[in-house]
């Protein structure tokens, strides 16, 4: 429990909604990302949300720790399954040097296309519990900006900030923690 207060004590984190993934449920792939941890000490998330591109999260980052925190959906459909199981084979921080995905990793799959990108973590737990208020939020791109999620863009770079009265802000106020993970240097990658 010590890493959700630790992410809910922090400035700025990353929140995300999760949902299954390519006929894999919520419980397996946690299941299988704190594995890559234990076996390599790290693990790459792939996700596609133009609030949270890498040099965004590599922004967020530079102040340290910095967490991911997954909630559940507004709604049962909230989060539609992603179907695309493209496996990836390298990284890239900047689109420049690329790497080979650690040996011993478990796939990172999705749609690789050119905005595929993983974020990159050392530590993850789903031993929490307790809600999230969104209405705690603003967007990091623009702190005066509430949190709005939606299909495509279902992960958000965010900063503490009330937006209990915004005009703009969003309906479901309360949603149920799922899981909370430690970003890792370099943070976020590029991904093929």
């Amino acid at each position: 429990m010590a890493i959700l207060e630790e992410a809910l004590n922090c400035s700025r984190c990353i929140i995300s909604v999760m949902g299954d993934h390519a006929n894999e449920g919520v419980g397996a792939i946690f299941h299988r990302k704190t594995a890559d941890i234990v076996q390599v000490g790290k693990t790459f998330w792939l996700m596609k949300s133009p609030k949270a591109r890498p040099p965004q999260v590599q922004d967020l980052c530079k102040i340290i720790p910095t967490y991911a925190i997954f909630i559940k959906p507004s709604t049962k459909s909230g989060a539609r399954p992603t179907t695309s199981s493209d496996r990836s084979k390298e990284y890239s921080p900047d689109r420049e040097s690329w790497q080979k995905l650690p040996d011993g990793i478990t796939p990172v799959t999705g749609r690789l296309d050119t905005s595929a990108a993983a974020l990159v973590f050392d530590m993850m737990t789903t031993d929490v519990k307790g809600e999230l208020d969104l209405w705690d939020y603003g967007d990091f791109s623009d702190a005066q900006t509430p949190l709005k999620f939606r299909l495509g863009c279902s992960t958000i770079c965010a900063v503490r900030k009330d937006m209990t009265s915004h005009p703009g802000r969003i309906k479901s106020r309360y949603r149920g923690i799922v899981a909370v993970a430690r970003l890792a240097q370099p943070y976020c990658v590029w991904l093929r």
